[in-house]
């Protein structure tokens, strides 16, 4: 399977997500996404539940090891209904649960959401969550109110607008387990570590502009710095500190060649306090300089660059 393939299926479920109002999420059960560095990266987006009452619930370390229990009663669900089904969780969020199957094999499914169509179930549900946790009742209500859609789409349109990414998950998955095969009948839907891997790398897609440190992430994943650290060279192939630089000089790009801000301006915007090191790191990971990476471009503006 090629990067082409990655790209396709990243890009339409941009555009579903966007279109329709609709939000995406990945349940991996077998690890073959999280086997990729690559895929990984390109799928963050949509291997988290990242709407702000979502990540409301899961600032309490009990609820986040709730949420990432329920993955196993989804996977038992989807073995018995085979298909499509639309449910409510704990925290009252509801959504359309789509199984993927490869060879009769459950590796995943993919969830299309999030909606509220039950308020007075969801009310008794975040009152009981305000009881058992240090989290808001009001605040969590202001928030599933304002986060959640009460537009539900049929059952036969997320059919006929996800089959087509529900087709190259699994074919992605196959030509995976060609060259893994270990992936076959593995079982991760409890896996604590992809799901913490996922929320580092949304929580480095929020701050990078600010610091970004370790103990922060920590505290955001609800784990040890060293099992953070551990995890993330594990997977990704390259530190903490490495991968931020890496996600901010590719935005630094983007600024270079699509508008007249000067170098110095740049680095700020994207997180350097230091437009010397700044320089420095552009030039380690790209191979030149700011300035010449714009002039090779054809980019040429008469505003001074420092």
């Amino acid at each position: 399977m090629n990067t082409r393939t990655y790209s396709v299926l990243f890009d339409y479920l941009t555009e579903i997500s966007s279109d329709y109002e609709i939000s995406l999420c990945i349940n991996d059960f077998s690890g073959f996404i999280y086997s990729n560095p690559e895929l990984t990266e390109l799928l963050q987006p949509f291997m988290i539940h990242s709407n702000p009452y979502c990540m409301m619930i899961k600032s309490d370390k009990d609820l986040w090891n709730k949420c990432i229990c329920m993955k196993k009663p989804i996977a038992e669900k989807c073995r018995l209904n085979k298909g499509i089904y639309y449910g409510m969780c704990y925290a009252g969020v509801e959504e359309y649960i789509i199984p993927l199957f490869h060879n009769g094999q459950l590796i995943g499914t993919l969830n299309a959401g999030t909606f509220r169509t039950r308020m007075a179930t969801a009310e008794k549900l975040i009152k009981r969550i305000a009881k058992s946790s240090s989290l808001n009742e009001p605040g969590l209500l202001s928030l599933y109110e304002s986060s959640l859609s009460a537009n539900v789409p049929s059952v036969e349109k997320i059919n006929n607008l996800l089959g087509i990414a529900a087709d190259l998950i699994t074919r992605i998955f196959h030509d995976f387990s060609l060259s893994h095969p270990e992936l076959i009948n593995r079982n991760r839907f409890s896996s604590n570590e992809d799901n913490t891997l996922s929320h580092i790398l949304e929580y480095i897609k929020r701050n990078y502009k600010d610091e970004v440190i370790v103990p922060d992430i920590a505290r955001f994943c609800h784990c040890s710095d060293s099992y953070i650290n551990h995890i993330f060279k594990k997977n990704m192939k390259v530190n903490i500190k490495r991968y931020t630089n890496q996600l901010r000089i590719e935005n630094a790009k983007a600024y270079l060649l699509g508008t007249d801000m000067p170098i110095k301006a740049i680095s700020s915007k994207v997180g350097f306090n230091d437009s010397n090191y700044f320089c420095k790191v552009f030039t380690d990971i790209c191979g030149v300089s700011p300035t010449q990476f714009r002039k090779d471009r054809g980019v040429s503006y008469s505003q001074k660059e420092s």
